[in-house]
């Protein structure tokens, strides 16, 4: 069915590119090959920069998937790895065909196009994001049949060697936000929290809205601090709130929101938001149970956990 479909749309392009380039059938000199390297570079990078922003979209979706309980830790472990190891082939291309670009290129994309080469661009772009989304659906299948197999063979994509290339990336452009991203979530994996903290908070400085690090933050302030200082809880509740502003329902923020004022013995609150981390939890999982009890040592005055 997928390569039917591929050929219909195909022969429906090509006919659009005749009609439209008509007039340029009839041999004339000045007219420069349509057919060229640089116009398969940019067919790469528009199908490459599609990727990348799917894969972006597909890793915030695990991370929140994750956080309502419907994705176990393992499986999250396993299709975040092997999204980024992907990510980060897609972003060493891109960067690749960015340094070799001619220098040329600007000046002649900065001259006024005349119509037909308008309409020439107009049916190059119609084909490049036609072909290139048939090709990322081919590839998404692809991907998810080496994952079966992968969790099958017991084989995951080493995270280490995913954190050496980002640590050399970032070295040379510190203000990527998404590097930073998959940075601290990779040192998270690692166990490596000190490391995590930077990149979150590199993310904060350059996109402080970013709801991830603010979770990740008083996550790791919690979980790794050395004494209950309130300060400590403090400083982790003004992270959770702002995540809870877009996404007041999110159960790990609430459950992570309840234990901070928890330990600063606001335990009215702390039902309050342990409620709503409950409500929004699948009613059969291990997490959804966790929570409930929780709540029911916390009514009888019991240390909940």
């Amino acid at each position: 069915m997928s390569t039917i479909f591929f050929f219909v749309c195909l022969t429906i392009l090509i006919g659009v590119i005749a009609a439209i380039s008509s007039p340029f059938w009839r041999k004339d000199p000045t007219t420069p090959e349509l057919i060229s390297r640089e116009a398969e570079e940019d067919q790469e990078k528009a199908d490459l920069s599609v990727e990348r922003e799917v894969l972006f979209q597909s890793l915030q979706e695990l991370e929140v998937e994750l956080a309502q309980g419907r994705l176990e830790q393992e499986d999250y472990d396993r299709l975040k790895a092997t999204d980024e190891q992907r990510l980060l082939g897609v972003m060493d291309r891109l960067e690749a065909l960015a340094a070799a670009q001619p220098a040329s290129s600007s000046e002649r994309a900065a001259q006024p196009a005349n119509a037909w080469g308008t309409a020439i661009a107009v049916s190059l772009v119609v084909v490049i994001l036609s072909v290139g989304t048939y090709g990322f659906l081919q590839w998404r299948t692809i991907n998810r049949l080496v994952g079966i197999q992968t969790e099958r063979a017991g084989q995951m994509p080493d995270p280490r060697e995913m954190v050496a290339r980002l640590e050399a990336r970032l070295k040379d452009n510190p203000d990527d936000v998404q590097g930073q991203m998959m940075a601290g979530r990779s040192y998270m994996v690692l166990e490596r929290m000190d490391d995590a903290k930077h990149a979150y908070e590199k993310v904060l400085e350059l996109d402080p809205r970013n709801y991830e690090a603010h979770y990740n933050l008083g996550v790791i302030m919690i979980e790794e601090r050395k004494f209950d200082d309130p300060k400590i809880f403090e400083t982790a509740l003004k992270h959770f709130d702002r995540v809870l502003v877009d996404r007041p329902n999110e159960p790990g923020v609430n459950w992570y929101k309840g234990l901070a004022l928890w330990y600063l013995k606001r335990y009215r609150e702390t039902e309050e938001f342990w409620a709503t981390a409950y409500k929004n939890l699948d009613p059969g999982s291990q997490d959804a149970e966790f929570v409930k009890q929780a709540l029911a040592k916390l009514r009888n005055g019991e240390t909940p956990f």
